[in-house]
């Protein structure tokens, strides 16, 4: 008989002493001493195997991760601490495991990280979807703390590196909604109306693109109104006003010149001016494009009539 298992130790059945497993510990760490990492390994593997209700299972997990970290063997690592994280939750080196997960997925987010591919024949960086894979773990077996917010802020910033912005700003929101106290959540914040803006040049959504983002930056000076960029939001909302001023004067531009509705080109310029004090200059141009619309209108009726 044995005591492996795949969950969390049954209450009250956690051995006091385990003789044979300390043993193994004791062997493993006399070979650790001597430098002999990898043989180190067999010991401790067969403690988590054949004694995983001894009182230094969870030690054994944990230096199995660090084994593995020690020769570059990252994602074995990752896979010993979130053993150690979801089968003994009550160990103390509980939070040493996530700190250590922590790292391991900053590391590979920033590129730092370097593993061998095809035998060693080359170097590359981790994965994007392991360390998105790494980071969500992280962020659902560590829910309520900082070190959660900690990496949903690096999760966002890596899906922004990697040219995923609508997935980057739904973490943004997720990071500000899930922990508003956090140091991260004005940043991200900003992140979110910033990706917003940015995104009305791509798609056929501009004018809700522009919408969402003057909602998001005036969202940021509603939850952090002492914020230093508080001031720089309220005038960037201002801009997106501009912006969808403008963006309904490239309407009424299209309609005019391209699809020939003049009817609906006269309507987009008239709404343009009518909000000249938000932007004057589109405002003026909207002017001078609406009488060629309304020219253009009069010459299509006529022609129609005498036909």
């Amino acid at each position: 008989m044995c005591d492996s298992f795949d969950g969390p130790p049954p209450i009250g059945q956690v051995k006091a002493v385990d003789p044979e497993a300390d043993a193994l510990m004791s062997k493993a760490k006399a070979l650790q001493a001597e430098g002999k990492i990898s043989k180190a390994r067999s010991p401790l593997k067969e403690i988590v195997r054949y004694h995983s209700l001894a009182p230094n299972a969870a030690e054994a997990r944990y230096l199995l991760g660090q084994s593995y970290e020690a020769t570059g063997d990252y994602r074995d690592a990752f896979k010993e601490y979130s053993k150690l994280i979801t089968r003994y939750p009550q160990s103390p080196l509980y939070a040493d495991a996530l700190n250590h997960q922590l790292t391991l997925a900053m590391n590979a987010a920033s590129g730092k990280m370097i593993i061998p591919v095809f035998w060693g024949a080359w170097n590359t960086k981790m994965e994007s979807g392991v360390v998105v894979s790494w980071l969500r773990e992280i962020i659902e077996k560590a829910p309520y703390n900082d070190m959660a917010a900690t990496a949903s802020s690096i999760l966002a910033k890596f899906l922004v590196d990697q040219n995923r912005p609508e997935e980057a700003r739904v973490e943004y929101s997720k990071l500000v909604e899930r922990y508003p106290d956090s140091r991260y959540a004005p940043e991200a914040q900003l992140m979110v109306a910033q990706l917003w803006a940015s995104n009305h040049t791509r798609g056929d959504n501009n004018l809700v693109n522009l919408s969402n983002a003057r909602e998001a930056y005036e969202e940021f000076t509603l939850r952090f109104p002492k914020h230093a960029s508080a001031k720089k939001a309220l005038s960037e909302a201002s801009n997106m006003d501009a912006l969808m001023v403008q963006q309904q004067l490239e309407v009424g531009r299209y309609y005019l010149e391209r699809s020939k509705e003049y009817t609906s080109a006269i309507f987009c310029f008239e709404d343009v001016i009518r909000q000249k004090s938000i932007n004057p200059a589109a405002a003026k141009e909207a002017g001078e494009l609406l009488a060629k619309a309304k020219a253009a209108l009069a010459l299509t009726q006529n022609q129609s009539q005498k036909q």
